[in-house]
């Protein structure tokens, strides 16, 4: 039997996931609406498949996090576990996407420059692996080097005293 933690969790993932959902069937639409149909003239083969490319992205988004956030029932169809949380962690980052997309989208038919604003996914890509990933191995200490780090005061005294009691426990 599900606990009501696991009851809120599965209510509030099936709201963000129709909200996310909404978003981005809506822009789409607006997409297909403005763009292809009653702009047809300024549509391209390049801003089709900018489009066609950025809606398969946060569709792809909003599928993995439909994925993640998939409840767990029993065999008598009981709620075992609401799924998993859809704040923080890759979550926010798949929902960022599809919130950036979607704006690309709906925003692209006023004019093309919008599209500049899917610059913002891979300069966050970029920023997050040199911050994650280059920064702490280039100043990790290396392994001869945290062996010949000295002690501090604190370290010393704990040390010296641990010392001592060993020597009391053998006498």
């Amino acid at each position: 039997m599900a606990k009501s933690g696991a009851k809120k969790r599965l209510e509030e993932n099936r709201a963000t996931l129709a909200r996310l959902s909404r978003v981005l069937t809506w822009s789409c639409v607006a997409h297909v609406l403005v763009r292809v149909i009653a702009r047809r003239r300024t549509m391209s083969a390049w801003r089709a498949v900018l489009a066609a490319v950025t809606a398969l992205a946060c569709r792809w988004s909003l599928v993995s996090l439909e994925r993640y956030a998939r409840p767990t029932y029993g065999e008598n169809g009981e709620l075992l576990d609401g799924g998993e949380s859809l704040r923080g962690g890759l979550t926010e980052y798949y929902q960022d996407l599809i919130y950036v997309g979607s704006f690309a989208l709906g925003t692209t038919t006023y004019s093309d420059r919008f599209w500049l604003v899917m610059l913002v996914v891979p300069g966050v890509l970029t920023w997050l692996i040199v911050t994650k990933l280059v920064i702490p191995y280039v100043y990790a200490p290396r392994t001869e080097e945290a062996g010949e780090r000295k002690e501090t005061k604190e370290e010393k005294r704990r040390r010296e005293r641990s010392e001592k009691r060993a020597q009391r426990k053998f006498r």
